[in-house]
């Protein structure tokens, strides 16, 4: 008897309920910090996360673009691209902790660029509302894009997000 109690507690731990077998969620920022080197540029992002959650494990892709505007003259737009994993334990469904690896990326057509490499992490937090999930997360990143030029281009920063999601 303490056997099957035990593991019908793995399982449900591991695989969740019936309500909460799989969740597709997508999110967008809101807010956007520099965490590189001193900057007298003005920082924004843009981009959204889509992310497929079955039981435990979700799967994600993830663009953002990073405006710099210095103070006087124009803006360049760095664009970042992630595939990553999150872990979202169903007993705490509340909280989706992820990392993620660049795949890809872009940078201003002056600044040719040969490739881009890097990390991402991210937290949300999920409040459930039924079947809906309204989601708030903060994502760090960690980028390095390589001109063909041999200069490097470093984007660490980091964004507040919104989004939602849906319960399946």
């Amino acid at each position: 008897m303490n056997r099957v109690i035990f593991l019908s507690m793995i399982s449900f731990f591991f695989l969740g309920t019936v309500t909460s077998a799989m969740s597709l969620r997508v999110h967008t920022p809101i807010s956007t910090s520099w965490s590189g080197d001193d900057s007298s540029y003005t920082f924004s992002s843009s981009g959204l996360s889509i992310r497929a959650i079955v039981g435990l494990v979700g799967f994600g892709y993830t663009t953002s673009t990073l405006t710099a505007k210095p103070s006087s003259g124009s803006s360049n737009d760095y664009g970042s691209q992630a595939l990553d994993v999150s872990l979202t334990p169903p007993v705490f469904d509340m909280l989706t902790v992820g990392i993620g690896t660049i795949i890809g990326g872009s940078v201003p057509k002056s600044q040719n660029l040969d490739s881009a490499s890097g990390s991402t992490t991210f937290l949300n937090l999920n409040f459930g509302l039924g079947p809906v999930d309204l989601l708030l997360g903060y994502r760090m990143w960690d980028v390095v894009q390589k001109r063909k030029s041999g200069a490097e281009n470093k984007l660490k920063y980091n964004e507040v997000g919104l989004g939602v999601g849906l319960g399946f």
